[in-house]
């Protein structure tokens, strides 16, 4: 294994945390990411949470039995990060944040799945964000719309919006920026793939619930908000 950063969990010569301090915010942001998001080089949902003070990162598909997400679901005021007819604009928030975010890690696909699975969560008033630009992704990795965005994208650009601090965000967004960089400079190398880490990096799935995954996400975009 090649020395790895214990903050970023990238390896040293990837590592994008020189100038990266948390930042604070009101609301609490809470990544649930599908696992195979965890497999991928840049891992956007673990960025997001070295990058803020108040936020946690579980794992999984199905969170209708997890406790604390559950927990956090039933916080008055909660909300989740998720485009739709039905969303509100950040923006429009800005006077009164929820207390908890919710974050959806992974591709649309995989996105709908959890959120099917986990009917408290989708349950959760719904709030959007204006893209307004591209996705960092840049050619890294292909997603459905020129304004779609990664998960610490939709993120930041939600606290900025709710918080009415656009300039504390900065630094997360960055960071993912010159991650992207270093890893199509990789991959302009003739290195390994960037899409994903290294075999040292990779855990088989576990269970047969996916199956259907497996047959279906590999090369499928990052849901975008």
């Amino acid at each position: 294994m090649r020395p790895t950063c214990d903050r970023c969990l990238r390896p040293e010569a990837f590592c994008v945390c020189r100038g990266l301090v948390a930042a604070p915010s009101r609301t609490r942001v809470v990544l649930l990411q599908h696992p195979r998001e965890a497999r991928l080089a840049i891992c956007s949902a673990w960025l997001t949470r070295i990058s803020l003070e108040n936020a946690e990162l579980h794992c999984g598909v199905a969170f209708e039995r997890h406790a604390r997400v559950r927990e956090l679901a039933a916080t008055a005021g909660a909300a989740l990060l998720f485009p739709g007819p039905s969303s509100t604009d950040a923006a429009d928030l800005s006077g009164s944040p929820p207390p908890v975010l919710f974050a959806v890690d992974g591709t649309w696909h995989q996105a709908e799945k959890m959120l099917r699975l986990s009917p408290a969560l989708a349950a959760l008033p719904r709030v959007s964000v204006d893209a307004r630009r591209p996705s960092g992704y840049g050619e890294l990795r292909r997603e459905p719309g020129p304004v779609h965005l990664s998960t610490l994208e939709a993120v930041a650009i939600a606290l900025a919006s709710l918080e009415g601090d656009p300039a504390r965000f900065d630094p997360m967004v960055a960071a993912f920026h010159r991650s992207v960089e270093l890893q199509l400079a990789c991959s302009s190398d003739d290195r390994r793939s960037p899409r994903h880490r290294g075999d040292a990096w990779r855990a088989p799935l576990p269970g047969p619930e996916h199956e259907e995954d497996r047959a279906r996400d590999a090369g499928e975009p990052e849901r975008g908000v």
